[in-house]
């Protein structure tokens, strides 16, 4: 059933049992399982992003319940993603670091490296590449141009997530590649990389 409030845009996707809210169920299970705590964010209909419940507009990394409650409680998780297709987010900074990247300079990285080490984990999304990294291995260093290192506390969106203009995926998964990325060794690269297109 679709309830729908502030117009087309905004839809309320309550008792949506379909292969997107499974997928997200399962995935944010994953990552809880893995020992990365989870927060649900916003509901996303390609154009504007907002809580599925009180329907106010909610930035894209925005979570609809507080950052404390982030959890690895199976049963919580299972819970949050039983009835909306939320967004997966989890907090930067204890378990993993994030570099982002432009994209075209995350798929140069990725050839230059042929896919291995040092590289870790990988998603890709309309907003750059996201490079999941040791934590403290990225901090202090000088970084190209528009290249950024999410600060500790900060919330990155995890795939399948769909966000404004499409979808969040693994280029490299964790399930592929169980070590997280070197921060450093990475942020070199991408350094050279923009030096060189300069």
């Amino acid at each position: 059933m679709t309830a729908v409030a502030r117009g087309s845009r905004s839809r309320c996707l309550a008792g949506d049992q379909g292969v997107a809210l499974r997928a997200l169920r399962a995935a944010a299970e994953n990552y809880a399982a893995r020992g990365w705590p989870v927060l649900p964010g916003p509901v996303c209909d390609g154009l504007t992003t907002w809580d599925p419940v009180g329907f106010e507009l909610l930035g894209g990394r925005e979570s609809t319940v507080s950052r404390s409650e982030a959890t690895v409680d199976r049963r919580v998780v299972s819970e949050w993603w039983s009835v909306h297709r939320q967004a997966i987010l989890a907090p930067v900074g204890e378990h993993f670091d994030v570099l982002r990247a432009p994209t075209h300079l995350g798929w140069r990285a990725l050839a230059a490296f042929d896919g291995g080490r040092p590289l870790g984990p990988m998603a890709l999304s309309p907003h750059g590449a996201f490079f999941f990294v040791e934590p403290g291995t990225c901090g202090g260093r000088e970084l190209a141009a528009g290249v950024e290192a999410l600060s500790p506390g900060d919330l990155v969106v995890l795939p399948p997530s769909r966000v404004v203009a499409g979808v969040v995926w693994w280029r490299i998964s964790p399930a592929d590649r169980e070590e997280l990325g070197d921060g450093a060794g990475i942020a070199g690269k991408l350094a050279e990389l923009s030096g060189e297109s300069a």
